[in-house]
């Protein structure tokens, strides 16, 4: 047999540049491994760069600081409670222990920093074993700018208005824009004050390098790699594994229509990203309706490496589940919205195509895309309704659509206000316009007006807990979830159970590596991120629930690849 002949040789190989993958190759190249990472795309960072960028890690450094206790147990059991059997209690445990270490290790060794935001708490703060806050950390902002030529290639959004340029803004900022008025005008001068007087920025012609949120996480990851001389390869995607007896020691990928051999001594870790931009595997493997326009995760997640993984014997979870989230589908094929404050504000509601609520509107965003497709197994509701008041349009943003004290309907773009919004002066008017019946709607908005009058929703409990109350106008009494929708005119917009991600693929062990189907880890592969079955399971247990373990298992994968390879020289 003729012994193949490798164009290059690395120690260990990182598929996916997303907040795993360069978790993973910063800590393999720290303990000694020569590194290589590929991304197929010609921007890195994944939907990393395009998320909210928070990583929930409990028992985190700064939690004492904070006033806040938290033990082990308690995660443990908040977490096994969630996950009710869909994630094994190994790969819990080892999530628990080691994602502090993680983040303690970056934070000291890179550029990755950083702060928690003390009051956002889990999604399930009143379970046993949750916290109101502390749990969920934000990535310090960042200077773009630090990036030099590198900042071109970071994956971003695009900025549809000026508005949009400015928004760069925290997790922890939020709350400054939620409700029109001084406080959203005051802010709203700062980033742009901000913005204006970068003069470093605006004579190179740059856009905003004020980077928060994902993107502020992805480039601090890409300089630490980049001070470390840890080679990046862009447009060079995964072709396929080599496997040799039962080991995989190395992979083709391919680099512009050229397939490269590369050898690997160590390891590869699969942190590609799950499947959600690829129609075909949705409509194989998750509920209908299934759309990968619904998504807002990368358009480069199609899948590849789980298909590939797949031909090395690799077991797969959770292919029917994503990181779920309601969104506004808008014209034109734009971007979605994620609907994660909106859905929860006073004055709103969501209604299914009969007219009725069927959901606490304020309840943690996975849910409600359960709940959605739950519901729709029963009566139409893919396409929802989110329906509002004028008051709640002069207070509120809707998706794109800014508060109408400062951008009422007649400066909208054509596109919002005649194909994204409907708008009618009565709820009888908009009922014809939703076609549904105005009976219907008129009942549910006159049961929910009742129930904002008492500061109780006796349907769905909305605003009681204290996840439901963080994106709320503290402003209304008795309920900061909850007020009467009687203002005209009256408006709906389209509402879509989209995703963050998929969160189904291989399944992996507490050491990251690649299972097949008997359970026995496939040498030498390893997986981490949306292209594995996630450590949550079901569930999400709070922000940063996604990108938390993908960089804690990415990090767990580096460590591992490590040791194997000190125990074989020693």
């Amino acid at each position: 047999m003729q012994e193949r002949e490798w164009n290059e040789t690395v120690d260990f190989l990182v598929v996916g540049s997303g907040a795993a993958g360069m978790t993973a190759a910063l800590t393999a190249h720290d303990h000694g491994l020569r590194t290589l990472l590929i991304e197929k795309s010609r921007f890195y960072g994944g939907s990393t760069a395009l998320s909210g960028g928070a990583v929930w890690i409990p028992g985190n450094h700064f939690m004492p600081s904070l006033g806040i206790v938290d033990s082990q147990a308690e995660v443990f059991e908040y977490l096994r409670g969630l996950t009710a059997g869909s994630s094994s209690c190994e790969r819990i445990r080892a999530y628990i222990e080691r994602a502090p270490e993680m983040l303690r290790y970056l934070e000291q060794r890179s550029e990755v920093l950083f702060v928690p935001v003390p009051d956002y708490p889990d999604y399930y703060p009143e379970r046993s074993g949750g916290r109101c806050g502390g749990r969920t950390l934000e990535p310090l902002v960042f200077d773009g700018l630090r990036l030099g030529g590198h900042l071109a290639a970071l994956r971003s959004e695009p900025r549809d208005s000026f508005l949009m340029v400015l928004m760069n803004i925290k997790i922890s900022e939020v709350h400054y824009i939620i409700t029109a008025g001084w406080q959203m005008m005051g802010f709203l001068g700062v980033l742009a004050a901000r913005y204006f007087f970068n003069l470093r920025a605006r004579f190179a012609r740059k856009g905003n390098t004020r980077l928060t949120l994902g993107a502020a996480l992805a480039a601090r990851l890409r300089l630490s790699l980049a001070e470390r001389g840890v080679p990046l390869r862009l447009e060079t995607s995964l072709h396929g594994l080599v496997v040799e007896g039962s080991r995989v020691v190395g992979a083709e990928v391919n680099k512009g229509g050229e397939i490269v051999s590369i050898q690997v001594r160590r390891g590869i870790l699969l942190a590609a990203g799950g499947f959600e931009s690829n129609a075909a595997l949705r409509e194989r493997f998750q509920a209908s309706p299934a759309a990968s326009e619904w998504t807002v995760g990368s358009e480069s997640n199609t899948g590849d490496t789980i298909a590939i993984a797949g031909g090395t014997g690799a077991a797969f979870d959770l292919m029917d589940e994503s990181w779920w989230t309601p969104v506004f589908v808008l014209p034109g094929g734009r971007r979605p919205r994620t609907m994660i404050v909106e859905k929860g504000l006073a004055g709103s509601l969501i209604v299914d195509q009969a007219g009725e609520r069927f959901t606490n509107e304020a309840a943690p965003y996975n849910d409600i895309g359960k709940a959605m497709y739950a519901r729709h197994a029963a009566t139409p509701t893919i396409p929802g309704y989110f329906i509002f008041d004028g008051n709640y349009r002069r207070k509120h943003s809707c998706g794109p659509v800014g508060p109408g004290i400062w951008q009422p309907d007649s400066m909208l773009a054509p596109y919002l206000r005649d194909e994204f919004l409907i708008r009618a002066a009565t709820l009888a008017e908009l009922a014809e316009k939703l076609e549904m019946d105005a009976q219907t709607l008129a009942a549910t908005v006159e049961r929910y007006n009742r129930f904002a009058d008492k500061g109780v929703d006796e349907d769905f409990g909305r605003g009681h807990s204290a996840n439901d109350r963080y994106y709320s106008d503290p402003s209304v009494r008795p309920n900061p979830c909850l007020a009467v929708l009687e203002s005209p005119p009256f408006y709906a917009a389209r509402v879509y159970p989209g995703d963050l991600g998929t969160k189904g693929g291989v399944v992996t062990d507490s050491r990251a590596r690649v299972l097949d189907c008997d359970g026995q880890a496939i040498s030498g592969l390893y997986a981490a991120g949306n292209c594995s079955a996630s450590v949550m399971g079901r569930t999400y247990p709070g922000a940063g629930g996604t990108i938390g373990p993908a960089m804690t298992f990415g990090y767990i994968a580096a460590l591992d690849a490590a040791a194997a390879a000190a125990a074989s020289a020693a």
